[in-house]
Formats: C-alpha cells, sequence, structure tokens
C-alpha cells in the first residue's frame, strides 16, 4: 500500500493470456464505471424493475389482505358501514329540514290564510251586524218596533236608529197621516 493513496487490491494470479480487470484495453470489465466503484446505468435500470415489481406486489398483497378486512362481517365493514350511516344521516336530516320549511311554509300559508279569511268573516260579521242593529241590546223572544237610518258601515244596507220592546196588552198600528210612524194604544178590557 503506498502512503497517502487509495488502498491496492491484492493481485491475484490470473490467467496470463487475459488482460487484467480495469487494465487498458481489456475488454472483461462491465464498463469504466464498474470500475472505478460505481454502479452501472444497466445495474440502476435493475435496481428500478425490481423496486417497481416489488411496490406493485406490495400493493396487491396489502390490497388484497385490506380488502379482507371490509367483507361483511370484518371490523373494517362495520366501521365503514357506521362512518356510511352517519354520513348518510347526517345529509338526509338536512335535506329533510329544508323540504320540512318549505312544505311546512306551503301549508303554514293555507291554513293561516283560511283562519284569517275565517276570523275576518266572523270579526266583519259581527261589525256589519252591531253597525245593522244600532248597537242596542236584544232579547231573544221580545219584539221591538224599530226605525231605520242610512248605515255608516260601508256594505250595510240598512241600520236601527231607534228600537223599543213592544208591550203585552198594547195594540199597535200604523199612525193615521204618517205611515213611517208606528202608535199604540191600550186594549179594551
Amino acid at each position: 500500500m503506498e502512503a497517502g493513496g487509495p488502498p491496492t487490491p491484492p493481485q491475484s494470479p490470473g490467467n496470463p493470456n487475459l488482460p487484467a480487470w480495469g487494465a487498458p484495453g481489456s475488454t472483461g470489465a462491465p464498463d469504466a464505471q464498474a470500475s472505478s466503484g460505481k454502479p452501472s446505468g444497466l445495474w440502476w435500470a435493475g435496481a428500478v424493475v425490481v423496486a417497481i415489481a416489488l411496490a406493485i406486489g406490495g400493493y396487491f398483497l396489502g390490497s388484497s389482505h385490506e380488502a379482507d378486512n371490509y367483507k361483511p362481517g370484518a371490523s373494517g365493514y362495520q366501521e365503514i358501514y357506521t362512518a356510511g350511516a352517519q354520513a348518510g344521516a347526517a345529509v338526509g336530516d338536512q335535506a329533510g329540514k329544508k323540504t320540512g320549511a318549505r312544505y311546512g311554509k306551503q301549508v303554514g300559508y293555507k291554513t293561516g290564510n283560511a283562519d284569517g279569511i275565517k276570523e275576518g268573516t266572523a270579526s266583519g260579521t259581527a261589525a256589519g251586524a252591531s253597525a245593522a242593529l244600532g248597537g242596542f241590546s236584544w232579547n231573544n223572544g221580545t219584539h221591538y218596533i224599530v226605525t231605520t237610518i242610512d248605515p255608516t258601515l260601508s256594505g250595510v244596507p240598512t241600520a236601527i236608529g231607534t228600537q223599543s220592546p213592544m208591550e203585552a196588552n198594547i195594540e199597535y198600528s200604523l199612525c193615521n197621516g204618517d205611515t213611517t210612524t208606528v202608535c199604540s194604544t191600550a186594549k179594551k178590557k
């Protein structure tokens, strides 16, 4: 070994008819890079092919094993099923709320509109009756003599201006000379 230089491999006796590896003009060395200790391009190509083959084999071996975890009854299957069911339920709930709100507005409008018409009709009838009957108190079974006036509420054809309950043992008739007035006289016994 020389001082300060790279170590030299021991020489082995070889065939004197064959040139030594790495000797000038030798054709036995794979290439100049191989003799310098660096892998050749052919070596790299082979390494890449082997790496690809190992990766593909590992993928198929792993995916085959992984697929077994997701067959019905396996633990992975239940996990995926549960996650899918929860995600589906969440999406379904959101869609249901939107549809429910839209349907609720339609039904609510129809119901509210019908109730509003009913309430409005009842309120209008009461207001019209009050306007037409003059706001007087009325007793069932009692007969009244009334006079009419022009109504103050639009849509009411006539209104009562005065009200007088009829009494027993009194005769009522239109007055002579004024047929718009009722006259009364006591009945003779």
